[in-house]
């Protein structure tokens, strides 16, 4: 959903988009990415974080995206998916363009440091 909503936020239907991110959105905050570092299922809780928080910086809540992405940093020491990566990437490259957001500015270098450990 969040992904649709994505896209058609950018074809220029952005009612219709965020009505899809909205939707995305309750569906994932019932999801894993809240999940403590120390129970299972971590590469699930990074994959809908990720997805998460892009969700929410198409829909400008970049507090929220950054509250997101902060819970996410950790897992990527401790699971390897090159799928949450590339999302996390994109989600970086979405952030950057909005560093004049003090949140978004105090989260970006951890990001991209945390990127910047990954294998490529």
């Amino acid at each position: 959903m969040i992904l649709a909503g994505r896209h058609v936020v950018a074809s220029g239907a952005g009612a219709d988009g965020r009505a899809l991110l909205r939707k995305g959105e309750a569906l994932l905050r019932t999801g894993a990415y809240a999940r403590r570092p120390d129970v299972p299922y971590q590469r699930r809780a990074l994959y809908e974080g990720a997805w998460l928080a892009l969700g929410y910086t198409a829909h400008g809540k970049l507090d929220q995206a950054c509250e997101v992405t902060r819970m996410a940093l950790p897992r990527l020491d401790q699971v390897r998916s090159p799928r949450s990566t590339a999302l996390l990437r994109t989600l970086a490259g979405e952030m950057r363009r909005r560093k004049r957001n003090q949140t978004v500015a105090d989260l970006l270098p951890d990001l991209e440091a945390a990127l910047a450990r990954q294998p490529a």
